[in-house]
């Protein structure tokens, strides 16, 4: 089963055991200024394989759409707090649910997967729009676009945002339902120059 564009191909290769992945806490005070990070932020598209630690998958995902206070709201707005938007890892070996209340990557697919621009993971930003216009959701999306931007720029990591990708692979591959939409991709890694 391939995908019908170059850089993502799901394979449908022999079953990779994969289970839930425990997050560390994220790491939420320090780092590199804002404008710093600004000043950094681009797009790369030359994403080396090599994986992330556990650590900076949390840091990521925490900074993408992570709840950051007691009430449950997230590093991300969304149009009246709708909070539409949801956050799949997809990686070698698997893809997987971010929960960010319990701070987990929890299995939705054991097996092969191969990641846009060869990178180590794909952020997949997933919509529900029955609880969310899509032009509302558009918009959303973008925000977590951005926090993955400025946190990849702030930690030396490389990404681009994406809008071009086989949307039934991926409901399939992420076993989404009817009102699940997938809206973009972010392949994150580092950089492979």
């Amino acid at each position: 089963m391939k995908f019908s564009w170059i850089p993502v191909a799901l394979l449908a290769a022999a079953s990779v055991a994969a289970a839930d992945i425990a997050l560390p806490a994220p790491t939420t005070s320090g780092g590199m200024p804002l404008m710093e990070a600004l000043a950094k932020r681009r797009s790369e598209r030359a994403i080396s394989s090599a994986p992330l630690k556990t650590a900076e998958i949390s840091n990521l995902l925490w900074a993408a759409n992570g709840i950051n206070r007691q009430d449950g709201r997230r590093t991300a707005p969304t149009a009246m707090n709708r909070q539409e938007l949801s956050l799949y890892v997809v990686m070698p070996n698997g893809a997987y649910f971010y929960d960010a209340k319990k701070n987990v990557l929890k299995e939705v697919y054991a097996g092969r997967c191969e990641v846009a621009n060869n990178a180590p993971l794909m952020v997949v930003i997933v919509a529900d729009l029955g609880r969310q216009k899509r032009e509302f959701a558009a918009v959303d999306s973008g925000f977590i676009g951005q926090n993955i931007y400025l946190y990849c720029a702030a930690n030396n990591l490389a990404t681009v945002f994406k809008a071009s990708f086989n949307v039934s692979v991926l409901r399939s591959l992420l076993k989404l339902d009817k009102n699940q939409l997938p809206m973009y991709v972010q392949p994150v890694g580092r950089p492979a120059r």
